[in-house]
């Protein structure tokens, strides 16, 4: 903790930023939770995404992604935001591979320097397909524009955020500070940041008396980034989130900042910094505007399950001649796997999938776009 401490310190005095405090709990080379060499992902990690259920998951995508390529005449270009330990690329570059399409390109940024020596190891298999960047600017100096599709899963809930609550009288911004003993506490000051204030202007939520939620400035700015970037092509957002009319309900009046360590949740994100994932449920109201304005057409948003449906989940069933499966074989883990991502309550029932488009003109014509025969219910 003492180090930590030091190092929000050598950025300004206190208070902080809930934004600033985030930045360096999860991003600092030095003492940030993705910098460091413990396992995240997985069962011996801290979480895990729906990359790590199963490959299905990514060949769905992968099967929509090579959909749409095909019927915009795209180039067969992938990039992804937050690769983490390289599930989602893995799987999907083989899945690609072994459909006898070569010639793909797939980038990724990754901020952490630990997730990019396990991205390198994971995916020395496709040397002339995969090039990593440290950050989106150093991509931009290498690619200046982007034809293709690009990817995130749970890559936006891990951004920096402030804080803020509603009293009758003003509207505070919570901020972080140090008590007598050296803690990392709380601190409401009066919210004059304009950027906040316009952001509830703009995007909401309009708060009830004593209700929290969070602000993601940073994500505005990532999504006006990729929207120049991005010439022509399909922008896949997979994440866990609630309109804002789910953020006033009174089970969330305390707002969806939380950590994670060890898969138990953690109530107090200023336990532990550096050692644990902190996150919040995005604002999709407020994302769903930003990319309005920066000239995005919305094709789909629809939860997991619905959408895994529509991208031909069901069609990498297994089956044998005679109708059944050996319980420890591949197939029947397989079918397992697909199984849970459409059970009700299940992995799939936490998250949504949100899908722009930039200069294409053949939604209509996108698998996902026929008939859901399945008829999964929102």
């Amino acid at each position: 903790m003492t180090k930590f401490i030091q190092k929000l310190e050598s950025f300004s005095s206190p208070p902080w930023t809930y934004a600033k405090f985030m930045s360096v709990a999860l991003y600092d080379r030095d003492v940030g939770y993705y910098s460091n060499n413990r396992i995240k992902l997985g069962k011996y990690g801290d979480f895990y995404t729906s990359n790590h259920v199963h490959p299905v998951f990514s060949q769905s995508f992968a099967m929509t992604f090579l959909d749409i390529v095909e019927k915009e005449k795209l180039p067969l270009a992938i990039c992804e935001f937050g690769a983490g330990d390289g599930s989602f690329a893995r799987n999907t570059l083989t899945y690609i591979k072994d459909n006898s399409l070569e010639d793909v390109t797939y980038l990724i940024v990754e901020s952490s320097s630990y997730h990019r020596e396990i991205l390198r190891q994971q995916l020395a298999q496709f040397p002339d397909s995969v090039k990593i960047f440290a950050s989106m600017e150093q991509m931009l100096s290498e690619f200046t524009s982007f034809q293709g599709i690009i990817f995130s899963n749970e890559f936006l809930d891990a951004m920096p955020i402030h804080l803020i609550k509603q009293t009758r009288q003003s509207l505070y911004e919570i901020q972080v500070e140090l008590n007598e003993d050296g803690a990392l506490v709380e601190k409401e000051i009066i919210c004059e940041n304009p950027q906040i204030l316009h952001w509830i202007d703009r995007y909401g939520p309009q708060l009830p008396e004593y209700y929290r939620t969070e602000i993601n400035l940073v994500m505005k700015t990532w999504i006006e980034k990729i929207a120049s970037w991005l010439r022509k092509g399909v922008i896949f957002t997979v994440d866990y989130g609630y309109e804002n009319s789910e953020l006033l309900l009174p089970e969330r009046k305390d707002g969806s900042i939380r950590g994670y360590k060890q898969h138990k949740m953690v109530r107090n994100p200023l336990e532990n910094p550096g050692e644990m994932d902190i996150t919040s449920h995005v604002q999709w109201d407020a994302f769903r505007l930003i990319t309005e304005e920066v000239g995005l057409t919305e094709v789909m948003h629809v939860r997991q399950d619905k959408f895994l449906v529509k991208a031909g989940l069901f069609s990498l069933l297994e089956t044998s001649a005679d109708g059944t499966l050996n319980p420890f074989s591949d197939q029947f883990k397989r079918n397992q796997a697909i199984q849970a991502f459409v059970h009700p309550g299940g992995i799939s029932a936490a998250f949504q999938v949100n899908i722009q488009e930039k200069g294409l003109e053949k939604q209509l014509d996108y698998a996902l776009n026929k008939q859901d025969s399945y008829k999964i219910e929102e």
